[in-house]
């Protein structure tokens, strides 16, 4: 957003420009080099606020009319400061602290505007804010932020996921967000979308104890009946950050599942992820009573590439286990397969798998291969069934096996809504 006085010294500065020849072709370069249109229809909605700026958009003004860098950058940054109450007191950014912070905000253009976001720019641009304080992100934007990396976590796979997770984590964390957060977290509740991004409302939830609080008492109290199941749905979230101890597996027994893994780590594991580093996160991730201590445990495996070097046996325990938690342990550390070893395989498993969560793991770890699945019987019998609906529509939606035929089958009324929604966001996202 452009603030008054920011256009102002705009226009002011490019009627300067254009009193001599040298000065327009300077001004003209200048929107070239950043892949900008200086046409006068243009530059006239800039300067008159009747089109969205952008970081790149004061950059060319500074560059075209001779102004000092990032003097146009200041003065508008300044004025959203004094527009928003709560970021007033937050020193503006100096010209050493523009400069580094150049690349964030062409990302944040980029964000806002419906551009292609990598993971990586996601995790760069999150980072950032939480280290600088006077990274300022407009109610308006943080609630755009916030849906599309909602939407984008959903659909990725591999690095892509792990990226936008922690980008998500970080940006949750930032209690100066609390409100355009909720803000959006309430209108995708009140609007039924939620089922398709539970994981990450969960991480916001849990991010920020006060979100939740202030979310579940909105939707106490609404009128709609979708936002008052979200109630309830909220409400459990919450509890289970204090959840009843989940139980504590013997330490033999994980210590003799993690040999049994771990002798499957070629030698250039051993010299590359020292061996003491990596039998401690196997342990965490097989026997932490905490789900998130399992959880960054198996990132940290999948990022360090651990998985690829004991995905030859990581199946077979799970088929030859017969303890309900154990298989449980197994199946999810399985999700961090990407991509999964052997997709045709982890599909049978799940087509006869009982155990939802079992289930539901078994499905995610099949969604991050982009191989098609046939939507065969047991498929379609999983697809009406609502314990097991939602991993096998998102291992759809990810290979890219929605089609019109699919959509139009009358016993899957009940999740057309989601399947559909799926194949409108085309295969899974991997960078």
């Amino acid at each position: 957003m452009l603030h008054q006085g920011t256009r102002w010294v705009m226009r002011v500065s490019r009627l300067r420009a254009f009193e001599t020849d040298a000065g327009r072709e300077r001004f003209v370069a200048a929107f070239e080099d950043r892949q900008l249109t200086a046409s006068a229809s243009r530059l006239s909605r800039w300067e008159y606020g009747h089109s969205r700026g952008s970081h790149r958009l004061l950059r060319a003004y500074e560059e075209g009319t001779g102004l000092e860098p990032y003097l146009l950058f200041a003065v508008n940054d300044r004025q959203r400061r004094i527009a928003e109450d709560r970021f007033a007191g937050e020193p503006s950014v100096d010209v050493v602290q523009a400069v580094e912070a150049e690349d964030v905000y062409e990302i944040l253009d980029r964000a806002v505007t419906a551009r292609p976001v990598s993971g990586s720019d996601w995790y760069a641009m999150a980072a950032f804010a939480v280290a600088n304080g006077y990274f300022y992100l407009t109610p308006a934007n943080t609630r755009l932020l916030a849906r599309r990396l909602i939407v984008e976590l959903a659909r990725s796979i591999g690095t892509g996921y792990l990226l936008r997770f922690e980008a998500l984590h970080l940006l949750a964390s930032m209690s100066r967000l609390d409100n355009a957060m909720l803000d959006e977290l309430t209108a995708m509740i009140s609007a039924g979308t939620t089922g398709m991004f539970g994981d990450a409302v969960s991480l916001i939830l849990r991010s920020d104890p006060e979100v939740g609080r202030k979310l579940a008492e909105q939707l106490r109290t609404a009128e709609s009946p979708v936002a008052r199941q979200g109630y309830e749905w909220i409400t459990e979230i919450l509890r289970d950050r204090a959840p009843l101890p989940e139980p504590l597996l013997d330490r033999g027994e994980v210590a003799a599942r993690r040999e049994h893994l771990c002798q499957d780590l070629p030698a250039w594991a051993e010299a590359h992820l020292e061996v003491e580093v990596t039998k401690p996160l196997v342990d965490n991730a097989l026997g932490g009573r905490s789900r998130l201590v399992r959880h960054e445990a198996s990132l940290l495996m999948m990022t360090a590439g651990v998985q690829d070097a004991i995905n030859g046996s990581l199946l077979d325990a799970f088929e030859s286990e017969t303890d309900p938690v154990w298989r449980t342990r197994l199946a999810n550390l399985n999700e961090y397969l990407i991509p999964p070893p052997d997709p045709e395989r982890l599909e049978t498993l799940a087509l006869a798998e009982q155990d939802p969560e079992v289930r539901r793991a078994l499905w995610n770890s099949r969604a991050h291969a982009r191989i098609p699945i046939e939507p065969g019987p047991g498929v379609l019998a999983q697809l009406a069934d609502p314990t097991a609906q939602g991993g096998v529509t998102m291992a759809l939606g990810l290979s890219g096996s929605i089609d019109q035929q699919l959509l139009d089958r009358p016993e899957l009324e009940d999740v057309r809504g989601m399947l559909a929604w799926w194949r409108s966001q085309g295969p899974a996202l991997r960078l």
